[in-house]
């Protein structure tokens, strides 16, 4: 099997040995790709694209994801903490797009902070998280647990998983500031 049936441009092998193997090179694909995302030497980042070697923070992306509309705060944080594993996981950045992967997080951290610190409604990150994890439990978990049909247990399943990460977060922000964790 070809390299270009396999998803097109010269493998790494072969463009390490100057192999043309027709199809445009993957520097020309990159240029492309980077400019029909927004301003040249700005990647599009999408959080549902993780590396393999960093499978594990996929949920804590998804629910940022998921609360970003209702408090853009926590999901940075959410993202942070998302950063901060993705290193532990892999600190040299040595596996496959990670290092792409984790640059392209930390500017989109480094774009978001202050917008979001400005729209934090308590006083400290911990705080802003404790209220929103709390906020969420009543409003998702509790709401839902009586639910006798699938569609709401699923949308149950859905929010323990969110609320899980929301409190991994919290006990993540907490380390560094210090607050009580009543769960």
């Amino acid at each position: 099997m070809s390299s270009t049936s396999r998803g097109g441009g010269m493998g790494m092998d072969q463009a390490a040995a100057g192999v043309d193997t027709g199809a445009p090179s993957s520097i020309q694909q990159r240029l492309s790709r980077t400019h029909t995302a927004g301003n040249l030497g700005e990647t599009a980042f999408n959080s549902e694209e993780v590396p393999s070697s960093l499978c594990e923070i996929t949920p804590i992306l998804r629910a940022a994801n998921e609360v970003e509309i209702s408090n853009p705060r926590v999901a940075y944080l959410c993202r942070f903490y998302a950063f901060e594993v993705a290193h532990r996981l892999d600190p040299t950045s040595i596996g496959r797009g990670v290092r792409k992967f984790k640059i392209a997080l930390l500017q989109r951290l480094e774009r978001e902070n202050d917008p979001t610190l400005m729209g934090r409604v308590k006083k400290s990150d911990a705080r802003e998280m404790q209220s929103f994890y709390q906020h969420y439990y009543k409003k998702y978990i509790q709401a839902l647990q009586n639910a006798a049909d699938k569609a709401d247990r699923a949308q149950l399943t859905k929010a323990y998983q969110t609320a899980n990460v929301l409190f991994e977060v919290l006990k993540a922000v907490n380390m560094t500031q210090s607050i009580e964790v009543d769960r």
